[in-house]
């Protein structure tokens, strides 16, 4: 008679565990289907926020190579213009003192006023008019007119403008403003907005609120809460930062636009500057050699 009732009591044990187990296999299911949804919805997320920033990348590294081409096409352009008018001008103040030498070849007095000129007219005598407008015009005289120019439009020489703006666009170059940017995105850069998203709706990351409720340690109600919290907290964040990094790389390219603008100016009206001054001073001579002096118009910009 106990051996039945022991088996009784057994099977009625087994009963009420099947039936316990049943409603929560459904439930499960619907849990798992949720946690499911979730993971989706971060992927969509985060697939949608990575695309936005390579696009974004793209751009500006596309806008920085237009602006570097324009840069050196204008330095370019500015050095050809130069260098062509020196040696035009070289060629003319040679034949013209050539002129000047066979016209006052037996007059000694004129002597020592024809080797003034010559010096005067020579780019290799140093600190003759010609030669500081050579100089200033030469790309590898140190601190010269068109180095400097030259050095601030260069992406490797050390704390240029231009440096310093390909470094802010590059996203190996550490702390700029593109490598905090792609590592906000990344899922895989430690602590980053996107990497803690991603992990705040895993249900395989430990204490995440889909890990919790996957293991019973909290309710449904208290899961989606927590997460929607995160997800707030992290979209947000990614927002803010993502707006910053655009902001200081807008703020970059403007400001090196400006700079490098302003001294291309700057070199311009330096030129045109050494140019007249060097031509005045030789014509100044040239009259009191033969009471004429030279004819000229500006080069780059009017006379300042």
């Amino acid at each position: 008679m106990r051996l039945v009732r022991k088996s009784l009591l057994t099977l009625c044990s087994l009963l009420l565990a099947v039936s316990v187990l049943i409603p929560q296999t459904t439930v499960y299911a619907a849990d798992q289907k949720w946690m499911n949804q979730v993971w989706s919805e971060y992927q969509s997320y985060n697939k949608k926020t990575v695309n936005a920033y390579n696009t974004y990348q793209k751009q500006a590294d596309k806008k920085y190579q237009q602006f570097y081409d324009e840069s050196h096409a204008s330095l370019d352009q500015l050095e050809r213009t130069v260098l062509e008018d020196q040696k035009q001008w070289n060629e003319k103040l040679k034949a013209d003192l050539d002129e000047l030498k066979r016209i006052y070849a037996g007059n000694r007095d004129m002597q020592s006023k024809l080797t003034q000129y010559e010096r005067m007219i020579s780019p290799h005598q140093l600190n003759s008019p010609m030669w500081s407008y050579t100089k200033a015009a030469t790309r590898s005289y140190l601190n010269g007119t068109l180095w400097k120019l030259d050095k601030e439009a260069s992406e490797t020489y050390l704390n240029s403008l231009m440096w310093t703006y390909k470094k802010t666009i590059t996203p190996t170059y550490l702390n700029s403003s593109a490598w905090k940017f792609r590592n906000t995105v990344s899922a895989t850069y430690l602590n980053s907005p996107m990497w803690n998203l991603r992990n705040a709706s895993s249900s395989t990351y430990l204490n995440s609120p889909m890990w919790k409720y996957k293991h019973g340690k909290i309710s449904k109600a208290t899961a989606k809460s927590q997460y929607n919290k995160l997800f707030k907290e992290y979209t947000g964040q990614l927002s803010k930062s993502n707006a910053a990094r655009k902001s200081e790389i807008a703020n970059m390219e403007s400001s090196t636009r400006q700079k490098l603008g302003q001294l291309f100016n700057d070199t311009v009206l330096s030129l045109e500057k050494r140019r007249e001054e060097a031509l005045k001073s030789i014509s100044d001579l040239r009259i009191e050699i033969t009471g004429e002096g030279l004819q000229w118009e500006a080069l780059l910009v009017e006379r300042p």
